[in-house]
């Protein structure tokens, strides 16, 4: 009896001990690559805001809205540059013109917490699917990955996405497993933080709700005719609180940008249908196959957007690179007209542009979306970067098709941790697919390709015994 409880004891603290050991392991890993390596290295350029969401952080900090410096904006979602403020209120230095190494510096650690949550999420969902030797691996390869880790150093939404992303899918895989008010709540929350983050997850609510009806549907069809029946009370309770608590988060977002845009906008964050017209530029043969560097592909893209900027007679704004809490833009904005509104009307003007070219030439927007697919996985800044990242999400996705068909095939209910990578590969695929929006998702894939990893290694294990125990033939 004695024996009974003291292992009861042990399984009670491993659990936790191991999950605060993976958290500080991430943690660590992360520090060590965003604080010291990242800046130090030559292989990709290592600014820290490049993309504004540090300028906006700050001027929120400084109580000047919600702004990259010329009045209201709605070009970013709103959780990370919120967070940002919240870190650098508590920590940091943000007057006008601190440097941005200071400034952003208690920023980068939190965001290494972060990716140590996000490879604790990992853990979780793996030993879910496939058991505590799994789990533990696929926690300590999530920060080896480069993928997993490229955007610590950096005031980028990435490394924030991979921590949602990874939740998607372990709050998804809890919903399966117990549906409940609870299960639902949690999913539809993790949902609406996500697309506040970065409104690509809005319509995976839907998605996973409609698998799940399917994958319901079809166990209905297989079972007797007088053993169907309704959706169980769980489902139902799980499927309303999921939809409650992902809308209600959005909508204060939603009028927000409404009111800043005098109702010309509603949505999270502008420019998608700008970036799928960016991306039949992306998807030329020559930056598709390597040819040319895929550097050169956003002077080009700029290009394409001046010249149909033009034919409605309006400026095309060139956006630099913040620096220092500051950001110059060319030709200048002019004077009571904010960044809201132009970035509104941008939107209107590229949307009309991209149904037209898609009902013109259905054909074209299908290829391009079936060549996302796989630029999604290894267009990045050159053809030697290319074929690195594409060479390792090769070998993991590889792993993560053994992985999850092995967990489908054992029970595990495996396709919410799926139904997450597949969902986010379309909607790229759709818009604008690189290999940097990609990186988010690796996290998550590692659960998978752990899996597949120890398969077949069990299997090749298996398959040298049994040579080993043959008998030499007689004679």
């Amino acid at each position: 009896m004695a024996v009974r409880l003291n292992d009861h004891n042990r399984q009670s603290w491993v659990g936790p001990l191991t999950g605060g050991l993976i958290v500080l392991y991430g943690t660590t890993v992360a520090l060590i690559f965003g604080m010291f390596l990242y800046h130090g290295q030559s292989l990709v350029a290592s600014p820290i805001d490049v993309n504004g969401f540090g300028l906006i952080s700050r001027n929120l900090a400084l109580g000047q809205g919600f702004s990259e410096g010329y009045g209201e904006t709605i070009r970013r979602a709103p959780l990370y540059p919120a967070f940002g403020a919240l870190v650098l209120k508590l920590f940091g230095q943000y007057a006008p013109g601190t440097p941005d190494a200071i400034t952003y510096r208690p920023l980068l650690v939190i965001q290494a917490v972060i990716f140590g949550l996000t490879c604790l999420i990992t853990w979780a969902t793996a030993r879910r699917l496939f058991g505590p030797r799994v789990a533990v691996l696929a926690a300590l390869i999530c920060p080896l990955l480069p993928q997993s880790i490229r955007y610590v150093g950096q005031t980028e939404v990435e490394t924030l996405m991979g921590f949602f992303i990874a939740l998607l899918a372990y709050t998804g895989l809890r919903l399966v497993e117990r549906p409940s008010l609870v299960t639902g709540s949690a999913f539809g929350l993790t949902a609406a933080a996500a697309t506040l983050a970065k409104p690509v997850t809005q319509l995976y609510p839907l998605f996973f709700v409609a698998l799940l009806l399917g994958i319901w549907c079809v166990d209905q069809l297989r079972r007797p005719r007088h053993e169907r029946g309704l959706p169980p009370r769980g489902y139902l309770a799980a499927v309303a609180a999921l939809f409650a608590f992902f809308v209600l988060p959005l909508v204060p977002w939603l009028v927000r940008d409404w009111v800043v845009t005098s109702g010309q906008f509603v949505g999270i964050s502008s420019n998608a249908p700008g970036e799928a017209l960016r991306a039949y530029v992306a998807v030329q043969p020559k930056y598709v196959f390597l040819r040319q560097d895929f550097g050169d592909w956003d002077a080009e893209a700029n290009d394409y957007e001046e010249a149909l900027a033009a034919r409605y007679q309006l400026p095309f704004y060139h956006w630099n690179d913040p620096e220092n809490g500051s950001v110059w833009v060319s030709p200048p904005i002019p004077d009571g007209v904010s960044s809201a509104m132009l970035s509104a009307q941008k939107d209107q003007l590229e949307s009309i542009e991209l149904k037209a070219r898609v009902s013109q030439n259905p054909a074209e927007f299908l290829r391009k979306s079936v060549v996302q697919l796989a630029t999604f996985w290894y267009l990045v800044v050159d053809r030697r970067q290319s074929m690195v990242v594409g060479a390792i999400a090769l070998v993991l996705l590889t792993l993560s098709i053994v992985g999850a068909s092995r967990a489908a095939s054992q029970g595990a209910r495996v396709w919410p941790v799926v139904a997450i990578l597949v969902y986010l590969n379309l909607i790229y695929a759709g818009t604008l697919a690189m290999a940097r929006y990609s990186m988010p998702l690796y996290p998550t894939l590692v659960v998978l390709a752990a899996g597949g990893f120890v398969a077949l290694a069990t299997q090749r294990s298996r398959l040298r015994k049994h040579r080993v125990r043959r008998p030499a033939p007689v004679g």
